[in-house]
């Protein structure tokens, strides 16, 4: 008996640490402003954006030419990456030319991880 009491201990322990895990930083991420970036100050070129944010960390690359966004791509994804929700927010990015799209439905904080990566790497290559 003693010894299924440690082992459910062990399991509760377990699932609470996880679910920690899991939401930790979302608040957080989820509220995080995202500031626009004026192409017409970024110089052609391939630029390298990061976010570091718990499990959202991602890096990511950003191609501009003429003063356009013309590919995104991940060098890093995040830890659960969801393919779907990427090629959605990169899609709107790319045809919109601009970082104030709306975050996919659903998936807000990964939608706002990689916006910041983006957006890093614009702020860098404007300077």
């Amino acid at each position: 008996m003693r010894k299924l009491v440690i082992i459910i201990g062990i399991v509760v322990l377990v699932i609470v640490g996880l679910i920690v895990f899991m939401l930790s930083g979302m608040k957080q991420i989820k509220e995080m402003k995202i500031e626009n970036v004026d192409l017409n100050q970024v110089q052609d070129g391939t630029y390298s954006g990061e976010f570091k944010g718990y499990r959202w960390s991602n890096r990511v690359e950003v191609t501009v030419y003429n003063h356009q966004i013309t590919e995104l791509k991940i060098v890093k994804d995040v830890r659960f990456p969801l393919a779907a929700v990427t090629k959605t927010l990169f899609d709107q990015i790319l045809q919109k030319q601009t970082l104030q799209v709306d975050t996919v439905s659903n998936a807000t904080v990964n939608s706002k991880a990689y916006l910041k990566a983006i957006e890093n790497a614009l702020m860098r290559a404007g300077k």
